[in-house]
């Protein structure tokens, strides 16, 4: 029995180490945001075709607006889900973030980028691709602002009150798991109950 779960431990460490060490180095972190730039960037060209925009100027508002705010709602999800119930590499991932909150780690770049080509590619085949890419460049967008706010909270000090709200808001989930699990908004946690003031 012993040797079992010597084991099992072994194999849960080797596991840690693999996440460990593919979401923990600074190039990785940093080329993060270029890869994630540049995946906006070519969605945004998927709305052009010989320089001419396939995409009606009221489009251009409306679509942009919803990508933003569906992103809200995808961060709650992914978060709370694919973050912190569901047993994966990304839950783990996210679990060393917990413990160690002030080190520089992110999910690797060239993951988020073949799954968000890969869904594009998967999703143009039954909806307009030039309207599929504007809605995902502006959620992409959204999760951009989701890391650059995420590292602020624990590296950047800034005297502004909305700011100091999301950084107590943050580190109150840091404390409980299971509340505060919107970061860039509280919205969804006072929708699905999951909001924590103290």
């Amino acid at each position: 029995m012993a040797k079992l779960k010597n084991q099992v431990h072994k194999e849960k460490s080797e596991d840690q180490s693999f996440v460990k060490k593919v979401s923990t180095s600074h190039f990785n972190y940093y080329f993060g945001y270029v890869s994630n730039i540049s995946i906006v960037i070519w969605l945004c060209s998927q709305a052009f075709e010989n320089g001419v925009s396939l995409l009606s100027w009221m489009e251009w508002i409306y679509i942009p607006a919803i990508g933003l705010f569906a992103w809200t709602l995808v961060e709650y999800l992914m978060h709370k889900y694919a973050y912190h119930v569901w047993k994966s590499p990304f839950e783990r991932g996210h679990m060393m973030h917990h413990d160690r909150p002030y080190d520089l780690m992110g999910v690797p770049w060239y993951v988020t980028l073949v799954v968000v080509v890969a869904v594009f590619y998967g999703l143009s085949q039954i909806l307009s691709p030039a309207h599929l890419a504007i809605y995902m460049a502006f959620i992409w967008l959204g999760y951009i602002g989701y890391c650059v706010t995420h590292h602020a909270i624990h590296h950047w000090k800034i005297d502004n009150k909305l700011f100091k709200k999301l950084k107590r808001h943050h580190y109150i989930h840091h404390a409980r798991d299971g509340k505060n699990i919107g970061m860039v908004t509280t919205f969804w946690d006072v929708v699905f109950g999951t909001l924590e003031k103290k």
